[in-house]
Order: C-alpha cells, then structure tokens, then sequence
C-alpha cells in the first residue's frame, strides 16, 4: 500500500496520514494511522454523499493522483472505502 498524506474530496481538504490502495474497479481503500473522529466522519456524510472527484496527495508522486468518480463511501472498521458509483 502506498502512503497518503492529504485526501481531497471534491474541494474539500482532509489531512490523512496513512496507507492507501486502488484496486481494479476503481475502488479506493485508505487505512488511516489514525481513525477519523466520529464528527468528521459524520461531517463528511452528511455534506458528500456523492462525491465527483477524489485527489490523493502520495509524498512520493509529485502531482496528486486523481481519480474520477462519481463515488460514494462508507467506513470499515476504521478503513474508508470509496466506492464508484454507476451513473
């Protein structure tokens, strides 16, 4: 799994430190080092149920890895998963 340090979910800005991986189908799995809070996980459902474009800041890949949804989330024990949606 590569490392993540900024996640960007449409425009808004997350600081995530962790590990993260895209499989095949365009799914995105990012295991935080830290869990997020109950508020921002909370926070982020309740504003983007659907988001359109996810951005991932890898400290080794200068420009953001970008990846177009539309995709919607949900969290795993602690891991979020991103999901792209059919449209």
């Amino acid at each position: 799994m590569a490392q993540i340090t900024r996640l960007f979910l449409d425009q808004d800005e997350l600081s995530i430190f962790g590990r993260y991986s895209v499989r095949l189908d365009q799914t995105i799995v990012i295991e935080p080092v830290r869990q997020l809070t109950e508020t921002t996980f909370k926070r982020i459902m309740d504003t983007k149920p659907t988001i359109s474009n996810i951005r991932i800041k890898n400290p080794d890949v200068k420009p953001f890895l970008e990846y177009p949804g539309p995709y919607t989330f949900k969290r795993v024990h602690g891991v979020l998963v991103f999901t792209r949606s059919v449209s």
